[in-house]
């Protein structure tokens, strides 16, 4: 239910004789009062208009029991209601689309709606709007601890006041925005980011994808290629320094469930080989791949181009297990997925702890070229 007035109120002044005439938009609609009652709880309603020359004038409407309109009263002291108001309680109009993100369409294809709503009302709908586009930086803004500071890598930072003026200045009141601008901020922050929903965040993470489909598009002999022509311009990072770290527990856990080399010249332990199973050659190159990879990047400024080069060795072991599922690389890795980011924590997840050895290595192999294009700047 909304509170309606609509028209012109005219109100004659006991001594003068002379008519004032009070406008709908003058009256500011207030929960003042209500108590609970048999059939549910009551609540008042009241617009108070302080006139210049009539003093206090009260409108007044009781809601009881919910959704019914129960009296209204129209106070105004020694003085004479020549016309009223069309007022009271009505239904809200229905929408077809009550999404956060077009209240600005409803408020303006609604104005008779949108007049008759109470400035608290209309204040609630422009803090749910707000928070709908808008959040706390603690919640996905990177800090910058050596500057005090967030990095605003999406868009903003962003005022209440000012986004809600540029959307709704020229719809709703502008004790309804000042209301709900003091209601965001009345825990004290005044600087806003982006939510998921807000259309710079859209567009920054459509972008971050169309990079992240060329990255993968570079094979590890062009990243080798990149590294070849001079130093790792981003090593030494925060970013890469974790990476670094999560790749080295991942290759930790490999080595321990890489298959045994046969002893004998045959089949090991006198077992038939898994499906999967590197073996010869390929098993040889792989843990020597490991090997250098792991010192590389343990030392204090790896080698890049060198990790790069092992990596592609690496990729050729994924080659022989995958082809024996008849399927590529690329899909063979992505069959498991990029189980660790580029700030990924230390610890290897157990997600990746319970997969197979081969499992395990398409995982690193995502890893790796994750940390090779953190440690190039790419």
């Amino acid at each position: 239910m909304i509170i309606y007035a609509r028209g012109t109120a005219i109100v004659e002044h006991r001594d003068s004789g002379e008519q004032f005439e009070i406008y709908d938009d003058e009256l500011d609609w207030e929960p003042v009062g209500g108590d609970d009652r048999g059939m549910g709880p009551e609540t008042i309603y009241e617009a108070l208009v302080e006139h210049e020359e009539l003093g206090d004038l009260r409108w007044t409407v009781s809601e009881y029991p919910v959704g019914v309109e129960n009296f209204k009263i129209t106070g105004v002291g020694v003085h004479r209601v020549v016309e009223d108001f069309d007022y009271g309680l009505e239904h809200e109009p229905e929408v077809d689309d009550d999404d956060p993100a077009n209240l600005r369409d409803r408020f303006k294809n609604n104005p008779d709606w949108t007049k008759a709503l109470t400035r608290a009302t209309v204040a609630k709908y422009l803090v749910d709007w707000f928070h709908y586009f808008y959040e706390d930086p603690a919640n996905e803004t990177p800090y910058n601890s050596r500057e005090g500071g967030y990095l605003y890598i999406k868009g903003g930072p962003y005022s209440a006041e000012e986004e809600l003026r540029e959307n709704f200045e020229d719809v709703v009141p502008e004790d309804a925005i000042l209301e709900a601008v003091a209601d965001i901020q009345g825990n004290g922050l005044f600087d806003w980011a982006p939510s998921p929903r807000h259309p710079a965040s859209i567009d920054f993470y459509e972008d971050a994808v169309a990079e992240d489909y060329a990255q993968e598009d570079l094979s590890f002999e062009e990243i080798q290629e990149i590294a070849s022509e001079g130093r790792g311009a981003g090593l030494g990072g925060e970013e890469e320094k974790a990476a670094r770290e999560a790749v080295l527990e991942q290759i930790a856990a490999l080595k321990d469930n890489l298959p045994k080399p046969a002893s004998h010249g045959g089949i090991g332990h006198n077992h038939p080989p898994q499906e999967f199973e590197l073996q010869g050659e390929e098993l040889k190159e792989a843990a020597e791949s490991l090997d250098e990879i792991e010192t590389e990047l343990a030392s204090d400024e790896p080698n890049v181009e060198a990790v790069a080069q092992k990596a592609s060795f690496l990729r050729k072991a994924v080659g022989w297990v995958a082809g024996k599922i008849d399927t590529t690389v690329d899909e063979f890795c992505k069959s498991f997925g990029k189980t660790l980011g580029a700030a990924a924590a230390v610890a290897v997840p157990a997600a990746v702890l319970a997969l197979p050895y081969w499992g395990k290595l398409a995982v690193l192999l995502g890893s790796l070229k994750e940390w090779l294009l953190l440690a190039l700047a790419l």
